[in-house]
Order: C-alpha cells, then sequence, then structure tokens
C-alpha cells in the first residue's frame, strides 16, 4: 500500500526540493505548468522511480482532476501530507494599475485550487490517518506578506491571507493542517517577482536586492532549502494540536536552533 507526498508547483524552488527530498521515504506526487521544469525535478530526485509529475494548471478543474487521478484510481490510497506550494501573484505599481483578471487568476490558484485538491485528496488523507500516525495531513507554505501590507503586494498579499483564513478553516472542520511562513528563499519566482517589481519601482526591491547580494550567500538572510526541510520534518512529528495551533516561521526556528546549537558548543569547549 502507498503512502504519497503531494506537492503542488514542484517544478521549482521550494516545490522542487521537497519531492526530490521526499522520494527517499515516499511515493511522490507534484505538478506544474512546465513539464521540463518538472522531469527535471524528477530526475535530481533521491528515488526518481518514486516520483511521478503531471502537467496541470491546478487553477483548472479539469487539471485538478488530471493530477489527482494516480491516487484517486488507487485502491486504498494515502496521502500522508499535502503540501499547498503553489502560488502566483505579479505586483503592480498601484491599484490603479492592477490588473483584476490576474487577481481572479491568483484566487483560482492560491485559494480555490488549495480547497479543491483537499476535497478531491479527503478520502486518501483519512486512510493515512487510520493507518499511521501523524500523517494525513495538510501543510500551507505562507508568508508575512498576508499580514503586513506593502506597496504594490496587493494580489499575493490578499491572496494569501485569504489562504491563511483556509487553514483555520480546515481546522474548525477537523482536516489538520499546518501553516509555514518559510522566509525568503532564493528561488527561480522569487527572481521573477524582484524583476517585475523592479520595472514597477516599489520600494522592497531595496529589501531583495541586500538579501540576495552575493556576499549572503550563508543563509544568515534568506533560508537554506536543507535547513527547510529539517523544520518540516520536525513540525510533522509534533502533535496534531501542536502542528496546527499556528503560523509557524522558519526565522524564528532557526534563531531557536542557533541558540541551541551555541549553547552546546560552550558546553563541549568549557
Amino acid at each position: 500500500m502507498k503512502q504519497w507526498v503531494v506537492v503542488t508547483g514542484g517544478g521549482s524552488g521550494i516545490g522542487r526540493m521537497l519531492v526530490q527530498k521526499y522520494s527517499q521515504t515516499h511515493h511522490v506526487l507534484t505538478c506544474g505548468r512546465r513539464l521540463a521544469a518538472l522531469e527535471t525535478t524528477k530526475a535530481g530526485a533521491m528515488d526518481p522511480s518514486k516520483v511521478t509529475v503531471v502537467e496541470a494548471d491546478i487553477a483548472k478543474a479539469d487539471d485538478r482532476q488530471k493530477f489527482t487521478r494516480v491516487i484517486l484510481e488507487e485502491e486504498n490510497s494515502q496521502v500522508y501530507l499535502l503540501v499547498q506550494n503553489a502560488a502566483i501573484g505579479d505586483p503592480a505599481q498601484n491599484i490603479a494599475s492592477m490588473d483584476p483578471t490576474h487577481l481572479e487568476y491568483a484566487f483560482q490558484v492560491n485559494v480555490v485550487a488549495p480547497l479543491a485538491l483537499v476535497q478531491l485528496l479527503l478520502p486518501a488523507l483519512q486512510r493515512a490517518r487510520q493507518h499511521t500516525a501523524k500523517s494525513g495531513r495538510v501543510l500551507h507554505l505562507g508568508t508575512s506578506v498576508a499580514h503586513t501590507p506593502q506597496p504594490g503586494t496587493l494580489t499575493y498579499g490578499v491572496t494569501k491571507l485569504a489562504f491563511y483564513r483556509l487553514y483555520q478553516q480546515l481546522n474548525v472542520e477537523g482536516i489538520v493542517c499546518g501553516s509555514l511562513s518559510p522566509g525568503l528563499v532564493d528561488t527561480e519566482g522569487v527572481r521573477d517577482h524582484v524583476d517585475k517589481a523592479r520595472a514597477c519601482g516599489l520600494p522592497h526591491v531595496e529589501f531583495f536586492d541586500r538579501a540576495l547580494a552575493p556576499e549572503n550567500d550563508n543563509h544568515s538572510v534568506t533560508t537554506d532549502p536543507n535547513q527547510l526541510f529539517e523544520f518540516i520534518q520536525e513540525l510533522m512529528q509534533m502533535d496534531d494540536a501542536t502542528f496546527s495551533s499556528k503560523e509557524w516561521r522558519f526565522r524564528e526556528w532557526r534563531s531557536k536552533v542557533g541558540k541551541s546549537k551555541t549553547a552546546t558548543s560552550a558546553v563541549y569547549s568549557s
């Protein structure tokens, strides 16, 4: 009997890292709009034979059905973890320049699709919970932008705040869902956002330029993907109530771990 990890947006960035690492222990199903990028993810996986990729736009109901078909058609399938990673939201100079059509599409990707995927995979999530402790869970990848409005971030910020509200609603309705703000990960998507924000003349570009500067390659400002995976594994070992209790922040965890390692080093060096 297979236990699946399902990751949306597995063609790059955090999604790619999760697919590649989870393939060591689980069968992994992932999707994206670019098949070539998905195939690159699969080729770099720790066990490519366990990775299934599906070219799909999760904003579309038919593509969501296509994406989940391998699990839905498998008898007694189980989903250990559903990671809601895929998200979009182009910056705009102001409300006047914001494209309402893009906002509508962002709601489809960032809010409607995550809800619909939970609905489709709910039986498999429930079967996993009956079979294995601390499984059958959903993990939302959130962002501080949802809670701190900034110029030019209307589309991404508003839709991700709705995504955060969905995380709360799922827990109210008995679906164990966690939320994680991963911090700034140097990904293709982040670089694309910076280019678009720069073209709009947005002030937060200065922060990105400082954070992504070559001298910060030690991840003192950005998030180390390997450490992020370590944190996710730690979250998955928590009991349900703790796992779903708040939006966990990678930066806070890294600070705590760093202090703990410093204290341990002091003990051994004394």
